[in-house]
């Protein structure tokens, strides 16, 4: 078998050395996303003949699977490895995380060996930061009236504020209110959640995040969390607001985008996971693409 380990802060350098080696928008070999979620889908990974192979497992089904792997040299080669890999776990092959890409490569290779299948629910939304910035055009009026209207209503009592070491446990004070609000304190999704922010806002600097939080009266009612993941790319991981008080995602969304994310081309807010809360919301800023991931699956086994 493969030497697989649970990843550390150690390995952020080497992650992301092997990540920016291919070309993709796709959020899954951010090392950010690995490290802060590692708990809740079970994530290891070993480096071998210049690739970085992951192994994780689904949520909340438990279905054993791999991450493309990333690197330089002979992925068909690393691909079997993986094969061999499973079989010795005694566990069926899936692979994930094939971008748009790498899709041709893969089809080519592994035309009569796997069906390659993608799902609405797992594509990232992925915009242009100017537009995250400005809110220009017809499509996105809507998002500037209520920006407006949020700093008209409460002019002088607002504050945009970054996250720091030193304040936190502040944020993390109002994820926990956020999940009082929404009545999600004993989902198992949102646990993992709760659990992957804390390990984030715990790491903050070791992990090279960039946050924000706005407050109104000094009180916290929204919070960001992202990170530079290429040099066109910016991922933001985790965004949470008031949503009683209008405009305060809003207003959170284009803060922390304007603090951020101005020397970047492309900002990524991950996929909606198939809610429909979330999905609305995510198209309703129009993103100028979605990243697509494949998942290979043996011919002839049992699609997800």
């Amino acid at each position: 078998m493969l030497p697989f380990r649970k990843i550390t802060l150690e390995d952020k350098a080497e992650v992301e050395r092997h990540a920016t080696m291919i070309p993709t928008h796709l959020c899954e070999h951010c090392f950010v996303d690995l490290y802060i979620w590692k708990d809740h889908y079970n994530t290891e990974i070993c480096f071998h003949n210049g690739f970085l192979l992951v192994r994780c497992t689904s949520f909340p089904d438990g279905i054993p699977m791999y991450l493309a792997p990333v690197g330089e040299g002979d992925f068909a080669a690393e691909v079997a490895q993986l094969q061999q890999d499973a079989a010795e776990r005694g566990v069926d092959f899936l692979m994930t995380s094939i971008s748009e890409e790498m899709l041709p490569s893969y089809q080519n290779v592994f035309a009569d060996t796997f069906d390659f299948v993608t799902s609405e629910d797992a594509a990232d939304y992925i915009y242009l930061s100017e537009k995250l910035q400005t809110l220009s055009g017809k499509k996105l009026q809507s998002k500037r009236n209520l920006v407006n209207r949020f700093q008209a209503a409460y002019e002088g009592r607002w504050e945009y504020i970054p996250i720091t070491p030193d304040n936190t446990e502040q944020a993390y004070a109002f994820h926990l209110k956020w999940c009082e609000q929404n009545g999600c304190m004993r989902n198992q999704s949102f646990m993992g959640e709760t659990c992957a922010i804390k390990l984030a806002l715990d790491s903050f600097s070791a992990l090279d995040l960039r946050g924000g939080m706005l407050l109104l009266d000094g009180e916290t009612i929204a919070f960001t969390l992202g990170c530079r993941a290429r040099e066109d790319l910016f991922v933001v991981q985790i965004e949470k607001a008031d949503h009683e008080i209008a405009g305060a995602y809003q207003m959170i969304n284009q803060q922390f985008v304007l603090a951020n994310c101005t020397g970047v081309q492309y900002v990524n807010r991950e996929e909606d996971l198939g809610l429909e809360g979330l999905r609305k919301a995510k198209r309703s800023y129009y993103p100028v693409f979605y990243g697509q991931k494949y998942t290979a699956i043996p011919k002839g086994a049992k699609t997800l």
